[in-house]
């Protein structure tokens, strides 16, 4: 059995976290055993994996801030004995981990790329991280780890640049598990019955971290305008983060708390998905958003930003516009005339967006396979 090692896990409920359970959830268990290494002071779902003989390593700093503790902590955890080493990352702040991994002895050390921006909100400190992530890219080298992984071309470019030779860079697509998200009109009625929903509410959904990078004030903008327009539309908002408070605050200065719902960090969104009406991604910037695939799943109509890759349009339920408020009031109105919802989960699983491929493609990747087929291959 192969021993695993994921760095990091966090308890934001964020798509990289999703990303890494359903992995564990969904692979081979008599193969392959997974830990977790966390920066978390506490996770809500510790005490499943724990159930399931899974470590958690809970990390007390950040390399940049102690390295020397950093690298004292790290390499405790590594003397456990791990085949390999899942680097799952956004952009760079330095490569303390990479080189401890080597240092250590391990035999494969996979970078994983799951975002094509920095996500911090203020202008200041976001700048100043993408000046670091640039400067650290420009001292990226292929022998930096074994293995060079993106969610998306856009994600690679992010993350890599011109560092890593294009064909030493896998794209492997986010996937979820599409049964899960079939569309069900009996599951819709009960999910619309317990979050209290008339059958004519037009209910417009987002799931998504309270953060800079889900742009979660502009979509509040664009709901101010349409319940201007319709008495029966409502709001859906699942997640956590560090703007929850803030946006929550927005809505109740906009007089719009009676029309949006909080349903804070969830274990049901597949269900949730049924009672949601048409499904907003207003992000600012995205790797491969699984949100978006399930949404997608359920058959349910999506308008996200055009910032986001085209690459995620795996139906023609998608569509993208720019950050016009008037154009965004528009197209969600015109589908509160409603169409002919669709399940289109066996869709997504041909196309390769289903668990068993992603699964397939990560055992491979472990394996030392190349991980070519339909829907990724190589940059």
């Amino acid at each position: 059995m192969k021993k695993i090692l994921h760095f990091t896990i966090a308890n934001t409920g964020s798509g990289m976290t999703k990303f890494i359970l359903s992995l564990w959830e969904n692979i081979d268990r008599k193969k392959y055993h997974f830990d977790f290494v966390t920066m978390s002071k506490h996770l809500d779902f510790a005490e499943q994996l724990e159930k399931e003989g899974c470590k958690i390593y809970y990390l007390s700093t950040y390399a940049e801030e102690d390295k020397r503790r950093f690298t004292k902590e790290v390499e405790a955890i590594l003397d456990n004995g791990y085949d390999v080493v899942h680097l799952h990352t956004s952009w760079w702040r330095g490569f303390a981990l990479e080189e401890i991994a080597q240092n250590k002895g391990i035999k494969k050390i996979i970078i994983h790329c799951h975002n094509s921006d920095v996500h911090i909100k203020e202008n200041e400190r976001r700048e100043e991280s993408r000046k670091l992530h640039f400067k650290q890219r420009n001292l990226l080298t292929e022998d930096m780890a074994t293995d060079f992984v993106a969610c998306s071309q856009e994600a690679a470019e992010w993350l890599y640049g011109d560092r890593i030779s294009k064909d030493k860079i896998q794209i492997i697509p986010n996937a979820i598990e599409t049964e899960r998200f079939k569309y069900n009109p009996l599951i819709r009625e009960e999910y619309r019955d317990k979050l209290q929903l008339k059958q004519s509410d037009y209910v417009i959904g987002n799931v998504g971290r309270f953060a800079w990078q889900k742009n979660h004030e502009f979509l509040i903008e664009v709901f101010y305008e349409i319940s201007r327009l319709s008495e029966h539309a409502k709001l859906v908002l699942i997640g956590i983060g560090e703007l929850e408070k803030e946006i929550q605050n927005r809505v109740s200065s906009m007089g719009l708390q009676d029309k949006a719902l909080f349903l804070g960090k969830r274990d049901d969104v597949a269900a949730l998905m049924q009672a949601i009406d048409v499904f907003v991604l207003p992000s600012r910037f995205e790797g491969f958003p699984i949100a978006l695939i399930e949404a997608q799943a359920a058959g349910l109509k999506c308008i996200a930003s055009d910032k986001i890759s085209e690459a995620s349009k795996i139906t023609d339920n998608v569509i993208f516009l720019p950050f016009d408020i008037e154009q965004w009031v528009n197209k969600v109105l015109k589908y509160s005339e409603g169409y002919e919802r669709k399940d289109m989960s066996d869709m997504l699983e041909n196309a390769g967006y289903g668990m068993k491929t992603l699964v397939g493609r990560i055992e491979d990747l472990y394996e030392g396979a190349s991980v070519i087929s339909e829907g990724g291959g190589r940059y």
